[in-house]
């Protein structure tokens, strides 16, 4: 849709500023200006309530959801040994970098990463409604709704989160429809790759599919989005193949599922996904805005309608797909289905508009709506909780000062039982927690093993199958380790992980007592290790420490101030008015430090302590305004 079809149908916002040069000289431009810059500043502030408000209200000083922990121990991993030693290199070069800037625990900083993306992903929907001409209800409203959305996958998942903020934050840039905001596009890109290379791929496809629709109406779009995707194709392929000198990632299980799929137990997986699929639909209550999103659509054209097209098709046919085939988990898919909050906003207010001879009526019809999407998102935002607390980790801690005392490749292995069918999922993310906590050179040490089942109560034969699947295949990767360091490691028993057995075992019969350091002893409370075991560090080794709810509000002030900061100058380089810069800037910040934190990283450059990642944000975001600065002084040449 162009100029005057918008202004014909009332929804073209005023002329705005491009490169920073106001285009009207009667001031009302300027003052739009202002007072959508408010708008924006008012949407992040009220996002980031709704988010940091959970840490706050829970009391929790930790991140939340299941796969935090993954993402600490990844973090330490990758400041011990390079980003080649973690699979998603993006969250853990942006979190050092982050950490060692702002001189923040890194507890906190994850924490945080977890607001200030779900932030990010409502602004950027803002800001992509906004650059393709709508008004402000649609944009404030959409921005809200997606915003919110964030929720499934701010509880933890924090990788797909930031991939969907920057996929969000490109599609704004190049909705600008200039070459400039098209080059910071392609660095979005690449640096969503980084968060993660998968769901690239479908971002890319969904780009294409979006730019194939354009070739009769827009070749101009055609082309920038095409270099786009093909640039941040690249750049990220050129940063992996980087990423492949050092230390590769461990063959770890992170999960519950990986668990299932690498014992081979493909039924017991499908099923997890199609249970979880049928527990969690309602939740989403997307059901009740695809009809508003089907209708939003409709009135929705230009490059903005087409992305968003291409999107929605990618995301009915990818549940659909996962559902059919339990290939992957349909959830996790419609979770990344942000195209429906964006156009359920832009159907609110079109049905408004339709209604609003009655006020009445069209008053209810549109806070009745609102309300129930806003109301599936705090529903699961109010559910979640931190997979990991203060006791686990200072027993760890503990227990890190026995194991730095050993020589470095000792197999470090930890009981884990929760006397019943739950185990298999506690096995996992008992290691995930143990690994966040141990010193980070001995991550790649530390191993789980699972007693075979002794409660009173039977197990289903599913149970009993994935049960004793865990034991075996856990005893399996215990041997092995054992055996590389002839025949010796050292056990341990730690109460929160293994409460029914703690004090009433001697250690784990199966793989012999001599070799994993004799009788267990109790050395701390709740810390038990294995009679043979060396004399203990006198001090904790690289401690991870842990925050507070106040804590983590001050991180995510921090790490939004800093990152927007970073990001500024970049958005205004681009020729992005005030309004979507201050929207995007505190992505196209993560993005610049994504992408610097990789490059100088491979360099040499590390991202610990305070130097390197300083000088990795003082780059990111230098670069930005010094770039602005030539292209200014090009435009007054």
């Amino acid at each position: 849709m162009d100029r005057a079809s918008y202004q014909a149908a009332g929804c073209y916002s005023p002329p705005r500023e491009a490169g920073g040069i106001d285009t009207r000289k009667d001031g009302t431009t300027e003052r739009s200006s202002r007072t959508e810059t408010g708008l924006v500043a008012a949407l992040a502030a009220a996002l980031l309530v709704w988010f940091a408000g959970l840490f706050v209200i829970g009391g929790f000083g930790f991140p939340v959801g299941p796969d935090a922990p993954v993402y600490l121990w990844w973090t330490r991993l990758a400041g011990a040994e390079g980003l080649s030693a973690v699979e998603r290199p993006g969250i853990p070069a942006l979190a050092l970098v982050l950490q060692g800037t702002l001189h923040l625990p890194l507890v906190a900083v994850t924490a945080a990463l977890e607001s200030v993306f779900g932030i990010g992903v409502g602004l950027s929907a803002a800001a992509l409604l906004r650059a393709g001409g709508r008004g402000r209800a649609a944009w404030i409203l959409a921005g809200a709704l997606a915003g919110t959305f964030a929720v499934h996958l701010a509880a933890g998942y924090l990788a797909n989160l930031a991939f969907a903020a920057l996929f969000l934050a490109a599609a704004a840039a190049l909705a600008e429809g200039t070459d400039r905001a098209a080059v910071v596009a392609t660095g979005l890109l690449a640096a969503s790759g980084f968060a993660h290379p998968l769901f690239f791929l479908l971002g890319v496809l969904i780009l294409v599919a979006g730019a194939l629709l354009a070739w009769q109406a827009d070749r101009g779009e055609v082309r920038r989005v095409s270099a786009s995707a093909l640039g941040g194709v690249v750049a990220l392929g050129a940063g992996m193949l980087a990423l492949r000198a050092g230390p590769g990632p461990p063959a770890v299980d992170t999960s519950k599922d990986a668990f299932l799929r690498r014992a081979g137990l493909t039924a017991d997986l499908r099923s997890a996904y199609l249970d979880r699929f049928v527990h969690h639909w309602t939740r989403y209550v997307q059901w009740a805005s695809v009809p508003l999103a089907v209708y939003g659509l409709l009135s929705t054209l230009g490059f903005v309608g087409r992305f968003l097209l291409a999107w929605g098709v990618a995301f009915v046919a990818g549940a659909i797909l996962g559902i059919a085939t339990g290939a992957f988990p349909a959830d996790r898919f419609i979770t990344f289905g942000y195209v429906v909050p964006i156009l359920a906003g832009i159907g609110v207010v079109r049905l408004w508009s339709a209604t609003r001879r009655r006020p009445v009526v069209a008053a209810a019809l549109a806070s009745g709506l609102v309300a129930a999407m806003l109301g599936g998102a705090l529903l699961t935002w109010a559910r979640q909780r931190p997979f990991i607390d203060a006791a686990e980790v200072a027993r760890l801690t503990e227990a890190g000062r026995y194991a730095a005392a050993t020589a470095p490749g000792t197999p470090l292995l930890f009981r884990v039982d929760s006397g019943g069918a739950a185990t298999t999922f506690l096995a996992t993310q008992a290691a995930n927690v143990i690994r966040a906590a141990l010193p980070p050179d001995r991550i790649r040490d530390a191993f789980v093993i699972v007693p075979p089942y002794a409660g009173a109560e039977p197990l289903s034969p599913n149970e009993a199958r994935q049960r004793r699947a865990l034991v075996d295949l856990y005893e399996h990767d215990a041997r092995g380790a054992l055996q590389g360091n002839g025949g010796r490691g050292l056990l341990f028993q730690l109460a929160p992980f293994d409460r029914p057995g703690f004090g009433a075992t001697e250690g784990c019969p199966q793989l012999g007592c001599s070799a994993t350091g004799g009788p267990l002893v109790e050395v701390a409370p709740g810390v038990r290790v294995g009679a043979d075991h060396p004399a203990p560090e006198p001090e904790p080794v690289a401690p991870l420490r842990t925050s507070s709810p106040g804590g983590v509000v001050v991180a995510t002030l921090g790490v939004l101030g800093l990152l927007s900061a970073v990001g500024y100058g970049w958005a205004r380089a681009a020729g992005i008015d005030l309004p979507n810069a201050v929207a995007l800037s505190p992505l196209a910040g993560a993005g610049a430090s994504i992408l610097a934190g990789v490059a100088l990283e491979r360099l040499g450059v590390p991202l610990t302590g305070w130097i390197g990642p300083t000088s990795v944000s003082a780059l990111a975001g230098g670069g930005g305004y010094a770039v602005r600065l030539i292209l200014q002084r090009r435009v007054h040449a």
